[in-house]
């Protein structure tokens, strides 16, 4: 089986022709975790990906025995590319995202944060009228992506971190509670639950906006106003015995069912080709 991610770039369409010549008993799975053809205006990846990544993805899927994506709005966007979608969610690594070192103290003024990249312009953008409505109560706290506007407002601003780094990184901003705002468009419709499961691997509570990846998770959903995010902060914040205990009750619902080790045979099942049926 040869597992390819995200894989339309022109080198990869000449590896996928190339492995069709050469290899064409090997299985071949296509990975993919975005809707990479509906990308929003602000988003910096458009001008990397170009205005013919759809036609770039279709070909390196029919290249493809078959498509693991992320989401059903992902799966249901390859209609018609490739037969074969499996979806298959996105976990956390146990022996990554279990045991860290995340502090419990007590702050003067509730900690208030969000961690994430370059790519969430538009999303961050919805939080500035909060941030200025909230920053004489609250600290707050960025690492990665922090907009030149909300700046003045902000306690403090952490650098993102390697991949391996991350979750240690995370843990050490030693938030009271986590916010995870999405604009609502369509190619954040089709994202994953991630921030939700790895703010949920620290014990945080979660104010997040009310959309389809963020369903059924124990969090505050609202909708993108700026008034219901303001109230729904205050209440957490307000409220520090009730927030804790949202926050262990995330954490809880992460590790029982969110854990990549409870999914192995998902996994193997999504990557390996049907077994003979004569076997």
């Amino acid at each position: 089986v040869l597992l390819l991610q995200n894989a339309f770039t022109d080198s990869h369409l000449a590896a996928l022709e190339t492995y069709a010549q050469l290899s064409p008993d090997v299985f071949k799975v296509f990975g993919l975790d975005d809707l990479v053809f509906a990308l929003p205006p602000g988003n910096p990846a458009r001008q990397h990906l170009g205005k013919d990544v759809k036609t770039r993805l279709r070909r390196a899927l029919s290249r493809c025995d078959r498509a693991v994506v992320t989401s059903e709005p992902i799966a249901e966007a390859l209609h018609g590319m490739i037969a074969d979608v499996r979806v298959v969610p996105n976990y956390l690594d146990r022996s990554r995202w279990t045991g860290l070192n995340v502090p419990q103290q007590e702050h003067r003024k509730p900690r208030v944060g969000w961690a994430g990249g370059i790519h969430h312009t538009d999303d961050l953008a919805l939080l500035q009228p909060v941030i200025e409505a909230t920053a004489a109560e609250v600290d707050w706290i960025f690492m990665g992506l922090c907009l030149d506007q909300a700046k003045p407002y902000v306690a403090e601003i952490h650098p993102g971190a390697p991949f391996n780094d991350y979750p240690t990184a995370l843990a050490a901003l030693d938030l009271d509670l986590a916010v995870a705002p999405l604009a609502l468009n369509r190619f954040n419709q089709a994202k994953s639950n991630l921030r939700l499961l790895e703010y949920g691997a620290m014990g945080w509570p979660v104010v997040c906006t009310e959309i389809l990846p963020y369903q059924h998770a124990p969090v505050t959903r609202v909708p993108n106003d700026s008034a219901a995010w303001i109230r729904a902060i205050r209440q957490h914040v307000n409220d520090p015995s009730a927030s804790k205990t949202a926050g262990i009750e995330l954490q809880n619902w992460v590790l029982n069912h969110w854990m990549l080790d409870q999914h192995l045979d998902e996994w193997l099942h999504a990557l390996l080709p049907a077994a003979p049926k004569n076997l």
